[in-house]
């Protein structure tokens, strides 16, 4: 269980938009595929910011030099 001190840092779906530099339509088509972890929170969608870190982490692809 997370520490109950632990913060959580949530972005919008605006926000996740700036912060990937991609498209609206882009984060939705991510949250449509379930390929970004989010949380839907009343009917909102959220992103933790170090669950998306770790996403981009996941998805990197190394260079072939």
């Amino acid at each position: 269980m997370a520490d109950s001190k632990e913060k959580i840092e949530l972005l919008t779906t605006t926000e996740l938009s700036e912060f990937l530099r991609i498209s609206m339509p882009s984060v939705y088509r991510l949250v449509e595929r379930k390929t970004i972890p989010f949380y839907k929170i009343g009917g909102v969608i959220r992103f933790a910011k170090d669950e998306v870190a770790d996403y981009l982490k996941q998805n990197r692809i190394e260079s072939s030099h």
